[in-house]
């Protein structure tokens, strides 16, 4: 299943760098910033709940090293059962805006490479 995901992300990804030759390189440029700005939007709060809820779970019970907050996801396994969904829920949210800012950097590195490819 995982596998049909990534041909499906791929193929999007093909399709929208198709089109984005015929698109002028300042609506690429500008929607990328927005579309950059709505990951920091969703990804930072989510990101620091995530951090939160972490330390409410694991502090209590002395599991949580000095320096943890630079490192979190190691200490995800040692989550019990039914403290996962209270927890992973906000990383694999702050997981998706960090996505999401990574598509507008692309499109925004995609709109200045089409104008210096073109020469606007």
């Amino acid at each position: 299943m995982r596998e049909l995901g990534i041909v499906a992300a791929v193929s999007a990804l093909m399709c929208l760098l198709s089109g984005a030759w015929f698109t002028p390189w300042e609506t690429l440029y500008y929607s990328g910033i927005w579309v950059t700005v709505a990951g920091f939007v969703v990804g930072v709060p989510t990101g620091f709940v995530y951090h939160v809820r972490l330390f409410q779970v694991l502090n209590p019970r002395g599991e949580l090293p000095r320096g943890w907050i630079w490192r979190p996801l190691g200490f995800n396994a040692r989550l019990r059962p039914e403290e996962r969904p209270g927890v992973m829920a906000w990383c694999y949210a702050g997981g998706l805006g960090f996505v999401i800012i990574c598509l507008g950097l692309l499109m925004m590195g995609t709109g200045v490479s089409i104008a210096l490819i073109r020469g606007a």
